[in-house]
């Protein structure tokens, strides 16, 4: 159960919708409450900060990076316009909460908790690590695998301005841009109980934008950009693989009677699967980023993190390569496509259908 580091932003909208609902959960909601005040609420405008005459320069490097990130969010790519990523909060770590995710040992079958105003969520966060720990161990024992995240930010979903952190000065423009644009895409487009779905929506949005924003600024030639060409295609390698994988152990799980037999099946898959990166990595991977795949535990919730957060983009980068890799016009099609909450997908295959038609003509 060691936690790892994640980008993935975490819906925590209505935690703050406090006292009212402070039997749920023996007081989770408050508790949480708690620390979304000091981090957000409390948090400062940017004309406020640069009042200060003993501003720092990252800081002040951090917020004007910030400002060119969301006008090109907002203006180029068609993104909502929001509040978000107008003020500061100060932040002693590198993170902003801890996240616990579960799914079950012998089958891939998601834990989801239930939030007033934003539904079935399938994580839980902690802005105090030990709590989130202690959820951790409890459920471990009910026969769960338990995944604990470090995540650097969260969406309100337009309840309040999200605010930009101060760890993320050290953040690399590909990795800020990538944050921001994410989020505002959940600000754009986001349908309710389809938690996969917007993440893959804001995945693909985040990884396309903010390499965009970097070859606008830095230009094609770039180390920047370069880094992020070859980040990119293993990026997509490690999300192949890791459906792969998903799609392997979620039919070994339904064709397998007895836990025990799931269990042994799933060891099986893993070991096999580690195998075949190890002898393969060099063909399939242009950094070592992922070497540690090779030595992952047999564990569902870490493949299933995975999957649900973008393992299979193929759709959109269907689309995206439809309309000549105009990001924004891709964008514009989402949000205007009348996806239907019980099937937002069915949406993309109509747009895909329609446009290949269009071209025939």
């Amino acid at each position: 159960m060691r936690p790892y580091r994640s980008s993935v932003t975490v819906i925590l909208a209505a935690l703050i919708l406090a006292g009212a609902f402070y039997a749920l959960d023996g007081g989770y909601l408050v508790r949480q409450g708690i620390g979304y005040f000091h981090t957000v609420i409390l948090a400062r405008d940017f004309d406020t900060l640069r009042a200060q005459e003993d501003l720092d320069k990252p800081t002040e490097h951090l917020l004007e990076r910030v400002e060119e990130i969301r006008r090109f969010a907002h203006e180029e790519l068609g993104l909502r316009k929001t509040e978000n990523f107008t003020r500061y909060s100060e932040v002693n770590r590198d993170y902003l909460v801890t996240v616990v995710s579960v799914v079950r040992d012998d089958r891939m079958q998601r834990g989801t908790w239930n939030y007033p105003v934003v539904g079935e969520l399938f994580y839980r966060g902690y802005y105090n690590s030990s709590q989130a720990q202690r959820v951790a161990a409890r459920l471990e024992a009910q026969n769960y695998d338990v995944l604990i995240r470090e995540v650097d930010a969260f969406s309100s979903l337009g309840y309040f301005p999200d605010p930009v952190y101060s760890f993320m000065s050290d953040y690399s423009d590909y990795r800020l841009a990538n944050l921001i644009i994410h989020e505002e895409m959940h600000s754009t487009l986001w349908l309710e109980g389809q938690n996969a779905f917007n993440e893959e929506i804001a995945t693909f949005v985040g990884d396309e934008g903010a390499a965009e924003f970097v070859r606008q600024k830095h230009g094609v030639e770039s180390p920047e950009y370069q880094s992020i060409a070859k980040g990119s295609a293993d990026r997509k390698t490690y999300r192949r693989l890791m459906t792969e994988l998903h799609e392997k152990l979620s039919a070994a799980y339904q064709r397998l009677e007895t836990r025990a037999e799931r269990l042994e099946a799933k060891e099986r898959i893993f070991e096999e699967f580690q195998d075949r990166i190890a002898a393969n990595y060099d063909t399939l991977f242009r950094t070592d980023r992922y070497r540690g795949i090779t030595n992952l535990p047999p564990d569902n919730a870490r493949v299933d993190a995975s999957y649900k957060y973008g393992g299979d983009l193929s759709l959109y980068y269907e689309l995206y390569e439809e309309v000549d890799r105009d990001l924004s016009e891709v964008i514009d099609m989402l949000r205007n496509s009348g996806a239907r909450p019980d099937a937002p997908r069915d949406a993309l295959r109509s747009l895909l259908e329609e446009d290949s038609s269009v071209g025939d003509t």
